[in-house]
């Protein structure tokens, strides 16, 4: 019923081949409700508040703000990375347990190879670093038009009860704020998949952390507007 009752919006794509991808995606038959599309229902967003301060306000934040705390006094810190430079650390992240969300990790996650070749064209990630300068969270954030979607994304085990993914998932959204708030063109919606097929885990991690299901239009535009 809260997926039903979720708030309907519509959502403008436009980019290059990644986005058309996300748009083929997006809008094809759910592979078991095939009367819907993929990426319709229990949509996990954010809309960006005008300020960082504003998304982070309120007692529902509470939680997110406590664990962003805990990170950053252990030292941890938010950068933007080469991935190709880091690679044996996303292996080393990837195979810190065998198991997310109760699943067995993908092999695309576990095989140098195809982790190379999906971060092939080294365009910049998103990442929490230690007091040190290692890598112990990345995540891949696309801009696919009027959303940035969190792709890949993980953190190291050892790290996890540190808060670090608090830290990065909330990060990236201070980033794209802030762009807008300097005049840069940025999308108004984060993204993270749906709630609709979620483990308790992850849904309430994305909940913690200020998305919140809706029902999406997902549109194709050539080319953006304004």
């Amino acid at each position: 019923m809260t997926v039903l009752r979720a708030p309907h919006v519509r959502i403008a794509l436009h980019g290059g081949a990644e986005a058309r991808a996300a748009y083929r995606a997006f809008t094809a038959r759910h592979r078991v409700f095939k009367m819907t599309a993929a990426k319709r229902w229990g949509v996990a967003l954010v809309r960006l508040p005008a300020s960082f301060d504003e998304y982070l306000a309120g007692g529902s934040m509470e939680y997110l703000r406590r664990q962003r705390r805990r990170a950053e006094k252990a030292g941890y810190r938010y950068a933007r990375i080469s991935p190709q430079a880091h690679l044996d650390a996303i292996l080393e992240i990837n195979r810190s347990t065998p198991t997310r969300q109760g699943r067995a990790m993908s092999g695309s996650y576990l095989d140098p190879d195809q982790v190379a070749r999906a971060f092939a064209e080294d365009q910049p990630i998103s990442a929490i670093l230690d007091a040190g300068g290692r890598l112990r969270a990345y995540a891949d954030v696309p801009v696919i038009g009027d959303a940035f979607v969190y792709s890949r994304i993980l953190g190291h085990a050892d790290d996890l009860e540190r808060g670090v993914m608090y830290l990065l998932v909330s990060e990236v959204i201070r980033e794209h704020i802030e762009a807008a708030g300097q005049g840069i063109p940025t999308p108004s919606w984060a993204m993270y998949d749906t709630f609709w097929g979620a483990s308790p885990g992850l849904a309430y991690f994305k909940e913690r952390a200020g998305f919140r299901p809706y029902t999406v239009d997902w549109v194709w535009r050539d080319r953006p507007t304004g």
